[in-house]
């Protein structure tokens, strides 16, 4: 054992630790009392530091982008007569609308107040900076609201007057430049024909290269805004590498139509990261999200308008089709963009006003853009935003996110500057603490840090912690943590939940005695948190939306407990709980149904790499690279093995040898390397079968052999899940994971058999009374039932096997509306399911599944 040695506190720089201790002391109090001013709802005043505007910071936790339209007598703040900047095609009162009601809201976030729009503080902050406005013409919309929100302070000088496209305004008493640049896709892209196939023109689309009209010139700016949409929906080739490799809407023979997401989806990420590996930009990046449209009783060229008065209520607007697509990508490729931007230091926020936008139809100038004898090209406009208008709140919500960012800045500078203060030649405490803090906080605050002309200690960054000089010194340490949750306080204030339309049922906890499956499904208004335009992974015969479903109510209901709530699927939290590990999904195509819907769910996150051996689309492995995560499916109709004795058999549905004591190999040989099995199986064992244990025949179902005992299906479907269960609990091929069996997924066949002409057409789910268990399936069920509790109880005596029940029937007992039915499929096709109504749409009811799971390995 090595010999004690006492803790010298000389190397600190203090040599009476009595002194040091209560200076120490002194120290902790006023850092225990900063941390209460911070996370105090009301922000008292502190004279001994300066946090200036601290009663309009946001309380933690508060989602500006959620909220509704309140009364507010006191708007507009400014008129088309006291702001000379309006564009016309927005000057509404200029060219006679008569209503002023539209005029008169203002946006209520659901758990705060917004602080309102202050020009003076607004230029104040921006004081010595630099403004871009970046895409079509919605992006000079906000421009130009913003210049008129300044107009009660000063009035801009216009340093290139000749091209209203680009911009360039300069606020002289701040020195603060506010530019714009017109860029219709954010990326290059030329016009090729001005008529097209739809006379609004046809574009080349450079995918993978910026827009040089602007990125040229961008990293001389502090603060750049990005926002586009519109102009994708025009005619478009698309080019990456220089090589076409698609179009949308071309009408070009041998050329692939690709759908309209994929060219915004690729132009953002472009953008995104161009921004931030661009060599000298170092400036912030604020996203504004889509900004929907209201045409009513037509399209854009078709007669279509807007002609409310005022806001919808909460409920009476969804964001659907390409508007919702459009604001599905901005947020997943933001989170990406966000992720890969923290390690290289760049700052991006989101600037989320579409879900208060959705909700102003009565903002647009319709036919008050212009005169009525003129002849413009886009007659009704319900695109733009009358000025002033609620456009106005987009500079609101930019101040108030800029706001809260200096305010942190502050308080995080002032107590670094106590440290350097109070610490001078004791500069441990720095030190260690931004040590700390660059290694779990990502570097988020180490730009603030400057060591002082006295600090002439080397650094230890690099070091591991125990081995640090200071590490014996337990105030310095116990001081520097407190530091560390100071900050941590701070950076939680000002997380964002994503998307801004997500799911608001997505808490964590869950009562542990909760019983999920029994419940009931209530209507949820917010849309699917995927759509088959935004996920790779939904295979075509659950494609509903693809084939023609013509209703999208069976999307809009929620699973609720009857004594709880179920967390939604959280997929960064859902990847973060799988790091490292690995899951299978074993059993039939409802197996490879559950696999895909939490594919489409992840995607939000991450999309994975196709590690498959094989090309064979029934034996998928995905691999999460960032979190080393590894998704796997293994078809295996039976769990057992299987092998088809006659492919047309009694019933034309094929005739099955199956070997119940005998587990399939094309799974159980590689299951011992996952961590998480997911089971399941029913529908195959109603084919005809032949049952053969220790490879002698036992007994058959419907087999129609003389001499053949008819063992039924029920006895087939026991045994098989009875040699797989019991295999497993007792670590079969090493296995030590967890398994999850999940139950019997329903069919809802009605007026007919599968194969006799059985549909399922409902389009929402069924009351509580009108859906009962009953015949087969309810056996099936059972047996389920009964042979996992035997191979639980076996499992607790065994090799640390977990054995968990994913049940699932009840729920999807009510969900006769979820199935495909007719829509998996072109109506000219020759398939063998023709009506679908064992397998469920993605999105869907099956999306339940996976919060299910979600739910349990918590």
């Amino acid at each position: 054992m090595e010999p004690h040695h006492p803790i010298d506190l000389s190397f600190c720089g203090h040599t009476k630790p009595r002194l040091y201790l209560l200076s120490s002391s002194f120290f902790l109090l006023l850092l225990l009392f900063v941390l209460a001013l911070i996370s105090s709802s009301k922000q008292p005043s502190f004279p001994s530091f300066d946090y200036p505007h601290s009663s309009s910071r946001l309380p933690a936790g508060c989602d500006i982008s959620r909220g509704e339209w309140v009364p507010d007598p006191a708007a507009p703040y400014y008129t088309n007569l006291t702001c000379s900047l309006i564009q016309e095609h927005q000057n509404c009162m200029k060219y006679g609308r008569p209503d002023r009601d539209f005029l008169k809201w203002r946006w209520k976030p659901a758990a705060c107040d917004l602080p309102a729009f202050d020009a003076a503080r607004f230029l104040d902050l921006v004081r010595g900076k630099s403004m871009a406005f970046i895409g079509d013409s919605l992006a000079r919309n906000h421009m130009q609201s913003l210049m008129c929100l300044l107009s009660k302070v000063e009035f801009p000088e216009d340093l290139n007057s000749t091209d209203n496209y680009f911009k360039r305004m300069f606020y002289a008493n701040y020195n603060f430049t506010l530019s714009s640049f017109w860029s219709r896709f954010l990326v290059k892209a030329e016009e090729v024909d001005s008529d097209g196939p739809n006379h609004t023109g046809l574009w080349n689309l450079y995918l993978d290269e910026v827009d040089d009209s602007w990125a040229s010139e961008i990293d001389q700016f502090d603060y750049v805004i990005l926002s586009d949409g519109i102009w994708f929906s025009h005619p478009t080739f698309f080019y990456e590498k220089r090589e076409l490799v698609g179009c949308h809407f071309c009408l070009v023979d041998n050329v692939t139509d690709l759908p309209i997401w994929y060219s915004y989806r690729s132009a953002l990420r472009t953008t995104l990261r161009s921004l931030i590996d661009m060599d000298g930009f170092k400036g912030k990046i604020f996203l504004r999200t889509i900004s929907p449209s209201h045409f009513e009783k037509g399209e854009w060229n078709k007669g279509g308008d807007c002609v409310r008065r005022q806001p919808f209520k909460k409920n009476e607007a969804r964001l659907e089709g390409r508007d919702l697509d459009f604001h599905q990508i901005q947020i997943e490729e933001f989170r990406e963009a966000e992720r890969v931007g923290r390690e290289k230091g760049a700052k991006l926020k989101l600037l989320d006003a579409t879900g208060a936008m959705l909700l102003r139809a009565d903002g647009h100038p319709s036919r008050f853009g212009h005169w009525a004898h003129e002849n413009v090209t886009l007659y009704n406009d319900c695109v733009h935003w009358c000025l002033p208008g609620p456009v106005d709140l987009w500079s609101n919500f930019l101040f108030a996110m800029m706001l809260d960012d200096r305010l942190r800045s502050v308080i995080i500078a002032d107590l670094l500057a106590i440290i350097d203060f109070y610490g001078n030649s004791c500069m441990c405490i720095a030190d260690l603490f931004l040590f700390i803090t660059m290694k779990y906080l990502h570097y988020s605050y180490a730009i603030y840090y400057t060591p002082t002309a006295s600090c002439n200690q080397p650094s230890y960054l690099a070091m591991n912690p125990r081995e640090h000089p200071f590490w014996g010194c337990p105030p310095t340490l116990l001081v520097s943590f407190l530091l560390l949750l100071i900050l941590s306080v701070i950076s939680s204030s000002n997380r964002r939940s994503f998307p801004s339309f997500n799911y608001s049922h997505s808490s964590s906890s869950f009562p542990p005695a909760c019983d999920f499956t029994k419940g009931e499904w209530v209507r949820d208004p917010d849309p699917p948190r995927y759509t088959n335009t935004t996920c790779f992974a939904i295979q075509e015969h659950q494609n509903c939306m693809k084939y023609g479903r013509p209703d999208t109510e069976f999307l809009k209901w929620r699973w609720r407990p009857a004594a709880c709530e179920l967390p939604r699927l959280d997929p960064a939290r859902f990847l973060e709980t799988v790091r490292g590990r690995s899951m299978a999904f074993v059993g039939d195509s409802l197996a490879r149904n559950h696999m895909q819907s939490l594919l489409c769910l992840l995607s939000k996150v991450e999309r994975p790499k196709d590690v498959s051996k094989t090309g064979d689309d029934y034996f998928k492995q995905m691999l999460y690279s960032t979190y080393n995560f590894t998704v796997a499916v293994f078809w295996s109709r039976f769990l057992v093995n299987a092998e088809q004795a006659d492919p047309d058999g009694p019933t034309h549905t094929g005739l099955w040898n199956l070997y119940l004591d005998e587990l399939d190999d094309a799974w159980a040989s590689q299951i011992g390397l996952f961590d998480y099995i997911v089971l399941s199986a029913g529908n195959w064992f109603n084919r005809p079968s032949v049952f053969f244990e220790r490879r002698r025949l036992v007994g058959c179902n419907n087999c129609l052999l003389p001499n053949v005992t008819d063992l039924t299906k029920r006895y087939s479907q026991r045994m098989a899940f009875r040699t797989v269960l019991r295999a497993l609990a007792g670590g079969h091929g090493g296995f030590r994971g967890t398994v999850y069996m999940r139950t019997l997924s329903p069919t809802h066949f009605e007026n007919g058999t599968w194969n006799g002409g059985g549909d399922c057409v409902r389009t929402r789910p069924l009351a509580g009374g009108e859906a009962r268990l009953e015949g087969l399936q309810r056996e099936y069920y059972e047996a389920q039932l009964e042979e996992f509790r035997a191979a639980e109880k076996m499992a607790a005596r065994g090799k640390g096997v977990r054995m968990r029940l994913l049940d699932t029937t009840a729920a999807m007992l009510a969900r006769a509306d979820g199935h495909p039915s007719r829509y998996g499929h072109w109506a000219h096709e020759n398939v063998t399911l023709y009506n679908d109504c064992v397998h469920w749409c993605l999105p869907g009811p099956i999306d339940i599944w996976n919060d299910f799971l979600f739910a349990m390995l918590q």
